[in-house]
Order: C-alpha cells, then sequence, then structure tokens
C-alpha cells in the first residue's frame, strides 16, 4: 500500500495505491451540504446531486447511465449535512474513465428544463416517503430541534415549499457557485495510480473564492418534543451533544458509545433486548463535523410498553454515569473498533469515506496505527465524564 497526498490549486487528491488487486475505489467530494445554504436554498444541494445525473454536454443522461453500467461495480452519490460525494467501486481499468464523468457531470452540467421538472418530482417523492420512515423522520425532526435556527439542522431533503420555489436557472447558477468556491477533494483506492488520477484532475477549474457562507457554530438547544406522525409502535429517540470530527476526545465518544448501545454486548441492548425483551433492537451512533457534533440513541417498542422502555434506558444510563464502565467492558470495546478499524482498512469504499473526511476535516490523514493508539489510550474516567457531561443535556423525541 502506497498513500499518497497532493496539494493542487484546484484540489486535494489522496490515493492509496494497492497494485495487486483487480479493483478500484473512486470519489470526489464537495464541501457542500444543508450547512451552506442559505433559507431560500433548502434541499438545493440534494436535489443538484440528481440533476447532475442527467446529462452533460458530451452525454445524455441514457448515454450516463449506460456507460455507468457497462462499468459494473457500485456507482452511488449522497449528499449530509457538510458532505456531497459522488463515488463508485469499478474494475481497476475503469477508474480513470469514472472520475472522468464524475468531473464532467460537475463542470459540463447540461440539465435541462424537462430534467429539471422530473427531478423536482423524484425529490418530492423521495421527502413524501419520510412519513413511511418513522425512525428517519424522528432523526431529523430531533436534529432541527437541538439545532434550531441553524442551517445544519435543516432536512437535507429541504421542504415542498423550497423546492417548489426552485427554478431551472436558479439551481444551475447554485451549481456554478457550489463547484467553484472550494476545492474539491479526490480520493483513490485500490489499484490505481497517482500521477493518472492527477492528470485526469487537471480539467478541474481553481476556486475563484474561498468564502464559505453560513458556517457559524450552531449553538445546541435542550427539547423534550412528539411528533405526530402515525405509526405502530411508539420511537424513541434521545439526542445528546458530541465533539467534531478532529477533536481528541473523538475515540473517547466511540468507546462510551459501543459500550452504551453499539453492540450485542452494550449495556442497552443486554438490558432492553436480552432481560427485559421491550424492544427488537436498540440503536447508538455518534455524528461528527467540521465543529460539533450529535449522539443518537434510538429504538421502537410496542406503545403499552412506552413509559417501561424509557425507564429502562435512562435508569441504565445513570448507572453508567453514577458507577462508569468496567475494565471489561472498556477491553471488549476497545477490541472491537480495532476490529472494526482493520476490517475496514481493506475495504476500499471504506476506507476511501475516511481519507476524505480525514484530509477534508484536519487536513491530513490518520494512519490506522495511530488510531488504534488513540483508542488504547482511552480510560474509565474519560468514559464516564463525557457520558455524564453529554446526558446532563440530553433532549428527548418520541413519535406515534
Amino acid at each position: 500500500m502506497a498513500l499518497t497526498l497532493s496539494d493542487f490549486d484546484n484540489c486535494y487528491i489522496i490515493t492509496d495505491s494497492i497494485p495487486d488487486i483487480n479493483t478500484a475505489s473512486i470519489g470526489l467530494w464537495l464541501q457542500n451540504g444543508a450547512r451552506y445554504e442559505s433559507l431560500n436554498e433548502q434541499g438545493y444541494a440534494h436535489f443538484l446531486e440528481h440533476l447532475v445525473f442527467k446529462q452533460t454536454k458530451q452525454h445524455s443522461g441514457a448515454q450516463l447511465s449506460t456507460l455507468f453500467e457497462v462499468m459494473g461495480g457500485h456507482i452511488n452519490a449522497e449528499t449530509g449535512r457538510e458532505l456531497t460525494a459522488f463515488h463508485g467501486l469499478v474494475p481497476q481499468q475503469h477508474a480513470i474513465e469514472l472520475l472522468s464523468l464524475f468531473i464532467e457531470m460537475l463542470f459540463q452540467s447540461d440539465f435541462n428544463q424537462n430534467d429539471f421538472k422530473i427531478e423536482r418530482n423524484v425529490v418530492l417523492q423521495e421527502l413524501a416517503m419520510l412519513k413511511d420512515d418513522p425512525e428517519e423522520a424522528l432523526e431529523d425532526f430531533g436534529s432541527e430541534q437541538v439545532w434550531r435556527d441553524h442551517n445544519i439542522g435543516r432536512q437535507i431533503l429541504g421542504s415542498r415549499s423550497s423546492l417548489n420555489n426552485a427554478s431551472f436557472n436558479g439551481m444551475h447558477e447554485y451549481l456554478k457557485t457550489v463547484t467553484r468556491n472550494k476545492k474539491l477533494c479526490i480520493v483513490a483506492t485500490g489499484n490505481v495510480d497517482h500521477d493518472s488520477i492527477c492528470a485526469a484532475c487537471e480539467k478541474i477549474p481553481a476556486p475563484k473564492s474561498s468564502i464559505t457562507p453560513n458556517i457559524s457554530i450552531p449553538e445546541y438547544f435542550q427539547s423534550s418534543k412528539h411528533l405526530d406522525i402515525p405509526t405502530e409502535q411508539k420511537h424513541l429517540l434521545w439526542v445528546m451533544p458530541a465533539v467534531s470530527y478532529d477533536d481528541e476526545l473523538q475515540p473517547v465518544y466511540e468507546i462510551a458509545n459501543h459500550i452504551i448501545a453499539g453492540g450485542y454486548d452494550s449495556r442497552l441492548y443486554q438490558v432492553l433486548r436480552e432481560q427485559l425483551g421491550l424492544v427488537y433492537s436498540i440503536d447508538s451512533r455518534v455524528d461528527h463535523y467540521s465543529d460539533t457534533g450529535l449522539w443518537f440513541i434510538q429504538t421502537n417498542t410496542e406503545k403499552q410498553n412506552s413509559a417501561k422502555t424509557i425507564e429502562a434506558i435512562e435508569n441504565t444510563l445513570l448507572d453508567l454515569i453514577n458507577h462508569g464502565p468496567t475494565e471489561q467492558e472498556i477491553e471488549f470495546a476497545q477490541l472491537h473498533l480495532q476490529s472494526s478499524l482493520i476490517i475496514a482498512s481493506d475495504d476500499l469504499e471504506a476506507s476511501m469515506d475516511k481519507l476524505a473526511r480525514d484530509v477534508i476535516y484536519t487536513g491530513k490523514s490518520q494512519a490506522l496505527e495511530d488510531q488504534i493508539n488513540a483508542l488504547k489510550k482511552v480510560s474509565q474516567d474519560d468514559i464516564q465524564s463525557i457520558i455524564k457531561q453529554a446526558w446532563s443535556c440530553t433532549s428527548h423525541f418520541t413519535a406515534g
């Protein structure tokens, strides 16, 4: 494996070359998402992700689809709160072609009025589907409440109003703005050649400005609310503040999260599923961003069991706060997370995603050995302290 990073005027390029395999993973990241949208642009970043697949000055939408299909592999795109990514896993001989198509889609996009209308309808359907997914709807609702009035907390898909008010010309101007104001991040892993990747990226224009609007740090608001949507079960969500991606406490949060509800041996899984039989599953995760983060605990249960489930969860967390985790819990969590890091390092797409976030959020890649060593340094006091601090600010949301 040979990790190489180049910083050019137009983009960052990171390659992790593994020449003795037959596949390559290619990704292109834009520092663009819900956080950087104005009030009138809600959902534009995600809408744009759809539109650039429609057609370019060189290829129709049907031709793009065929080119992607004949490559095989997996081609996808996703929009988050701070980042938009276009990525794919393909046989290595298609790596440069895939990257070139991604660049063409962003800088030679030529979607027309009909494309605009069709994809707006598609996104509106996607937005309507949230009503049939109470877990995702509740999580979005919780994020909006704790990050009240801040762009980063807004619904990534936007609103029916903002999407209906979007215009064809406005979306073309929005595309020009987001592709020319920040450097791109290009990551390639697997059987790739760094110089060839760099050559393919020469056609990317350098950004005209490095100004990024709407980057105030979001304030966290403690809240407790109910989302009134029809559901068969009662859906429960706890949201707590967390740290940024590059914060030195990130490993502490990851271990604490695993101990709480990150695996089958976690406190909440053992209590709620194995001992009380109140839930089928319970999930916990920490999302880290450029200057903030959120910690989610989520489950669902029969409505008549909701009070008992809430009590069991809160009592379990209070016990952990008062007495801390055991040394064995910490050791097992460290071993699990170390194994996950090792496995992910051999997964081309997971490795690509990690490299992109490392460079975007910290300006450098983090070696596997350093990540593992950081986990090993986490102590019982560290974990007890951050759980106590986070839980003191917890917000609770329900649906159903």
